[in-house]
């Protein structure tokens, strides 16, 4: 019995993350992370906020909306809600990286990243499967059968800084 849960969690698992494939791309302006989730197409979008210099802007680097995708693909911007337990950000300037913030998700503080400017456009690093990466994307795999949705497993996208190898990390939140 085990073998066969055991095999439908691996079914399960490789069939979710072809279902994401097809959700559509962002492709904003300064894009540096997006979020998809299995519930419907609608993505969660951080993008870079530069300033007159091609900076980061140093009161608030980063900027997080919805793209509904699920509709018509138009912006949307957070409800306070989203912004300030859910999918908001934290982004602090790091000591000894002019320029560069420390980002970290409201809801999943442990995974902090730096955001810079490299080759005059915004990068997003971090670790993917324990390897320095440009974060990409995340798909998150949301169970909606309690009163509150809940994340049961995070899917984490990037590419290795060394050899530009897309990685991939699949965690219990």
């Amino acid at each position: 019995m085990r073998r066969l849960a055991a095999a439908v969690l691996l079914l399960a698992a490789a069939v979710l993350p072809a279902a994401a494939e097809s959700f559509p791309v962002p492709v904003d302006e300064n894009l540096i992370f997006y979020v998809q989730r299995s519930l419907n197409s609608n993505t969660i979008v951080y993008t870079a906020r530069l300033d007159g210099d091609g900076k980061l802007d140093a009161k608030r680097p980063v900027d997080v909306f919805w793209r509904r995708f699920n509709d018509d693909g138009a912006r949307k911007e957070l409800t306070s809600f989203e912004r300030n337990v859910a999918f908001g950000v934290t982004s602090d300037p790091v000591p000894g990286k002019p320029g560069g913030f420390m980002m970290r998700v409201i809801s999943y503080p442990k995974r902090p990243a730096l955001l810079r400017i490299v080759g005059g456009g915004p990068r997003l690093e971090g670790k993917v499967a324990g390897k320095p990466c440009r974060l990409d994307h995340a798909f998150l795999e949301v169970d909606e059968s309690g009163s509150v949705p809940s994340v049961t497993r995070v899917d984490l996208y990037g590419y290795a800084l060394d050899t530009g190898e897309l990685l991939k990390e699949s965690f219990i939140p």
